[in-house]
């Protein structure tokens, strides 16, 4: 008997359990297996309250994945089915707990199997020689006829099913070194990679692991761009002078390829030809000894693409296609230029695709996938994992679909193919916090609200609740003062930052963004509902929001472009007129102080603390320092702010200028700068009692070596 599986059907979708398929309206689509897999487990458990620890358990099994992954799960089916969280129609969150699925459902099994086919005798006649040798003959017919069926089907079987793909069977760290880093190529001994530091610097580790060591690359903040496929020579960048070199990686062998501008480069599969990019989207070719260099191609960058990585060009190691990154796809063309077109087109489209490289043997395709930043995470890398396409072609077998290698909560850098085939090598990088306050008792930074990972950390007027947003998810809670009772105001892909309790307790102010230039406010109930828009006409940016005392306006910054300038300026919204004043001058993360007076604010150029006096209509630097995050005392006599220079700390400083004082020591504490795990933005706040809070970085970012097994 064959295993069941179910096919269910709610309003116009169709979810088939065993062919892995969701359709809507009569359209199969896209849907990540991890999101499928929770889909299947809530509908084999309608109208059941599913907590939120059952759902990872049955999704994700032993693996380590926080409740961010189940949350853009949710919010990813949500998407597709076109449900709404305020009026769910399927998916029901209950808030704190877990999930229902409140739909009523059709289901019927998806497969059986059809009983043998029988002859009842036709009367006395049938019996005997005759009729016992028809019988017989009749038998070896359908043996034989059965015999071809299931020669039939096994080939039909064998010629629809993929060829087998390649999964991940084990992870190996290599490295501990907290530097930011990036992973480049290999000789098939040692790993070169790019060192994120000032200065920046060019270095290696051997594939087995060990302490990471310093190249003399003879030209002035070193930036590598690929290793040649026998691992002698690198192609290199300046970060000086426009140009390209080609340099021996085991000595100091300079020779300049090019004197233009290099975007990114590639060695060619017999290191022969060296292609690159230049920033205009010319794609050109040159000979590894600097000749003959030319034009091939030209696609333009688009501005809104996320280039999060650096960008790759892969050579297939038959050297008759070459893949590269552009605009958050990988395209594809020959070595002449021709035959220019998108690589998978039509398979997760709302996905970003970049970095790819070919195993030695060419079998498969390596890249990374991951969905492109929509808020103001954008200066966090994104939850990016390894996939894998088989390259192998035949005309009798179905070719394979990509298939995932790497999960869980840690976000893969580019993948570099081991010289053997048997490993992949790359970044691992794990993003979490802690939060933590200055105890007043003994003087040090210990954690708060039972050391959450979680920044923008805000107290209701009355101190009775709190509210802040959880990292990486980005989701903003309230909660009461002690943390207990969450409740859940945002979803992913909204990403809030600096939220501010409204002076009557009733409201949560908050930005999000794509990008600087694109920030836009927004207002929630403290009791839940839909975040709305501050000026939903408003095309200019609007970030870093603050209230005024009694609640009537509204500050915030703003990105503007003036005679090609750009700079950063302070708006006041009129909540009643809904009139917008700009103030004079320019400024940064406003902030109102607690008797309505002034508002303190970085300068454009962020090189001083200033205050405008509403009142005499005029800035007043407090102090030239470079100060971040400045926040008022509750009563009003200090402004309080963080500076991550070489001196780092929690300042304070009266608003009528002198000496700052240090209140916290921020000296070895991971802070954006001193830590890789790229937190978007520093953060300081203050608790009830006046005492300085911070999220310390507690991630990691190190080389991996990822063990391969084909299936």
């Amino acid at each position: 008997m064959a295993n069941k599986s179910f096919v269910f059907r709610f309003d116009d979708v169709e979810v088939r359990e065993r062919e892995f398929t969701l359709g809507k309206a009569g359209q199969v689509l896209a849907v990540e297996p991890k999101a499928f897999r929770a889909l299947l487990f809530l509908l084999h458990n309608p109208q059941r309250l599913i907590s939120k620890e059952e759902l990872l358990n049955g999704v994700w099994g032993d693996a380590a994945v926080t409740e961010g992954s189940l949350t853009r799960c949710i919010w990813l089916l949500r998407s597709l089915l076109g449900d709404d969280i305020r009026s769910p129609r399927y998916i029901e969150t209950v808030a704190t707990v877990g999930y229902r699925w409140v739909c009523k459902l059709e289901v019927a099994e998806g497969d059986s199997e059809e009983p043998a086919a029988t002859k009842e005798p036709d009367g006395p006649d049938d019996v005997g020689k005759t009729a016992g040798g028809r019988r017989r003959l009749w038998g070896w017919l359908l043996a034989g006829g059965g015999l071809l069926a299931l020669c039939l089907a096994g080939s039909t079987w064998y010629l629809r099913s993929p060829l087998p793909s390649l999964r991940v069977t084990g992870y190996g760290q290599l490295t501990h070194d907290i530097r930011p880093q990036d992973l480049f190529g290999t000789d098939g001994a040692r790993l070169y990679l790019d060192i994120i530091t000032n200065p920046h610097f060019v270095a290696q580790v051997p594939v087995t692991g060990g302490e990471i060591t310093r190249l003399n690359i003879p030209l002035e903040d070193p930036f590598l761009d690929d290793v040649s496929p026998d691992g002698s020579s690198f192609l290199v960048e300046s970060g000086s002078e426009a140009g390209l070199w080609s340099v021996q990686s085991m000595g100091s062998s300079l020779r300049r390829l090019t004197d233009v501008g290099i975007d990114i480069s590639g060695w060619s599969s017999d290191g022969k030809s060296v292609i690159y990019s230049t920033a205009n989207g010319d794609i050109n070719v040159v000979r590894s000894d600097g000749a003959d260099a030319h034009r091939l191609v030209n696609l333009p960058y688009d501005r809104h693409s996320s280039s999060f990585f650096p960008p790759r060009f892969a050579w297939s190691p038959d050297g008759n296609t070459i893949r590269f990154d552009r605009n958050d796809r990988i395209y594809e063309m020959k070595p002449d230029g021709s035959g220019l077109h998108q690589m998978l087109p039509e398979w997760h489209t709302s996905s970003a695709k970049c970095c790819g490289q070919w195993t030695p043997d060419g079998r498969f395709f390596l890249f990374l996938v991951y969905d492109p930043p929509l808020s103001t995470n954008f200066f966090m890398q994104p939850a990016s994992q390894i996939w894998a396409l088989g390259e192998r072609r035949s005309p009798f077998r179905v070719a394979a679909e990509p298939v995932q290698l790497s999960s869980g909560p840690t976000r893969w850098g580019r993948p570099v193919p081991g010289k053997d085939g048997k490993k992949i090598f790359a970044r691992g990088l794990t993003l979490s916090g802690e939060l933590v306050h200055l105890d007043p008792q003994s003087h040090q930074l210990l954690p708060f609200l039972g050391g959450i990972s979680a920044q923008g950390v805000t107290f209701s007027p009355d101190g009775r609740f709190v509210a802040y947003v959880t990292y990486p998810e980005g989701v903003l809670w309230r909660a009461n003062r002690d943390g207990s009772n969450r409740l859940q105001l945002t979803d992913p892909p909204l990403y809030p930052s600096s939220p501010r309790w409204s002076p009557d307790g009733a409201q949560i102010l908050f930005f999000a963004a794509s990008n600087p230039a694109e920030a836009r406010t927004y207002l929630v109930s403290s009791q839940g509902g839909a975040p709305q828009r501050v000026l939903p006409d408003d095309d200019e940016s609007q970030g870093t929001p603050d209230w005024s005392p009694d609640g009537s306006k509204i500050v915030f910054d703003s990105f503007q472009t003036e005679a090609g300038t750009e700079k950063h300026v302070l708006r006041v919204l009129d909540l009643i007129s809904r009139q917008i004043v700009t103030l004079p001058g320019d400024g940064w993360d406003p902030r109102w102080s607690p008797d309505g007076r002034f508002i303190a604010a970085s300068s454009g150029d962020r090189k001083s603390l200033t205050v405008f006096d509403l009142q005499a209509r005029r800035w007043l630097e407090v102090k030239k320092v470079e100060a971040e995050r400045p926040t008022w005392s509750r009563d009003g006599k200090f402004i309080y702010f963080l500076f991550s220079g070489s001196d780092p700390g929690v300042y304070r400083i009266r608003p009528s200028g002198g000496e700052a004082e240090r209140v916290v020591d921020l000296k070895g504490f991971h802070l954006k700068g001193f830590h890789p795990t790229a937190l978007w933005e520093d953060w300081m706040g203050l608790d009830p009692d006046g005492n300085p809070m911070l999220m310390r970085d507690t991630g990691s970012q190190n080389i991996y070596a990822l063990t391969l097994e084909e299936k």
